[in-house]
């Protein structure tokens, strides 16, 4: 789920000053993280967007809503867990999920390649 930001499309964030541009994203929603170490390009960049990726709003959240949000999920065992613990349990990363996929393709059987073939071949490249 994207957040679509409605007042990007009115503002000419290029004309404003870095003080300007920090003062909009400290008061924009949802809240950008770090916003006050950012320089004035990626401010630009920021503000533009039309929609934030659910990681961007994710790292902004509190512990306090990250196990409000689980406990409206009914999920136990909530109140031990860490930020990023909450974070991995309420939003599995794709990351995890592409890692254990291709694990499988990367096993190779040994038996079946020809140890004498490459033996032969390593002989003939030295001098």
């Amino acid at each position: 789920m994207a957040y679509k930001n409605h007042k990007s499309e009115n503002m000419d964030y290029h004309s404003m000053s870095l003080t300007e541009l920090k003062h909009a994203a400290k008061n924009h929603v949802p809240k950008i993280k770090q916003y006050y170490i950012k320089s004035r390009v990626e401010l630009i960049k920021i503000l533009s967007m039309t929609e934030f990726s659910e990681e961007m709003i994710n790292a902004k959240k509190t512990i306090a809503e990250l196990r409000k949000e689980a406990q409206e999920r009914a999920l136990p065992n909530i109140w031990k867990l860490r930020r990023a613990e909450l974070i991995e349990l309420l939003y599995p990363s794709s990351k995890q999920n592409n890692q254990d996929n291709n694990r499988g393709k990367e096993h190779h059987n040994p038996e079946q390649g020809n140890s004498d073939e490459v033996g032969v071949n390593v002989l003939k490249d030295t001098p």
